[in-house]
């Protein structure tokens, strides 16, 4: 469960003093972690802030601010290694939806053709998160990771589907694939429109 901290600072001050701050009022992993900052709306993240960004210009009006500890593995990216984003989705299921057909002519005339349809939307809840994937890692052996990282009991666990999801549409994938290869060249801070996502209940709030 996040734990929610205010501060009372100087607009002069910068997202380093926020930081800075904040190591003094939590529980580390060890002595020298470092935190970094995030931008999250609508469990995607958008931002990870510049250590010298001022606080008179962060909106945070909207956007939802997290202070996060950085894991190791994150910090040394090689040429093989990329950081992708990692969201939690569910598929929800619109009904009595009405679309437009292709038109029909009746007595020289041309209507629409209306017919009822199901539409189906992913949404996203929960925590987003990042992950360090490998060049040749497969689905499976990140699946092993995320487990561990979220803690999921196995019988859970065993019925989450992953999906490379980009632009909000998933491609369901299978243990044996490569997931770097999905993922082209992006910077962490545009990547919210490609991730990898984890199907699975859960409240959507």
């Amino acid at each position: 469960m996040p734990v929610i901290h205010n501060f009372r600072l100087p607009k002069e001050r910068t997202v380093g003093d926020v930081l800075n701050d904040l190591t003094t009022k939590v529980e580390l992993s060890h002595p020298n972690a470092e935190l970094r900052l995030l931008e999250v709306f609508y469990h995607k993240i958008y931002k990870i802030f510049s250590l010298t960004k001022r606080i008179e210009e962060i909106n945070d009006q909207y956007w939802t601010l997290r202070a996060e500890e950085i894991p190791e593995e994150e910090k040394d990216l090689g040429p093989t290694d990329r950081l992708i984003h990692v969201y939690h989705f569910t598929i929800k299921t619109a009904h009595n939806q009405t679309v437009l057909r292709k038109p029909k002519i009746r007595g020289g005339m041309t209507y629409p053709d209306p017919c009822p349809t199901v539409l189906q939307q992913l949404q996203n809840f929960g925590d987003p998160f990042f992950m360090k994937i490998r060049i040749h890692e497969t689905l499976g052996d990140v699946k092993l990771r995320i487990q561990k990282k979220l803690q999921v009991p196995n019988d859970e666990f065993s019925k989450w589907k992953f999906a490379f999801v980009h632009l909000g549409q998933p491609e369901y994938l299978q243990d044996s694939d490569i997931v770097f290869s999905r993922f082209r060249r992006y910077d962490v801070y545009g990547g919210w429109e490609q991730y990898l996502g984890l199907e699975h209940p859960g409240t959507t709030q």
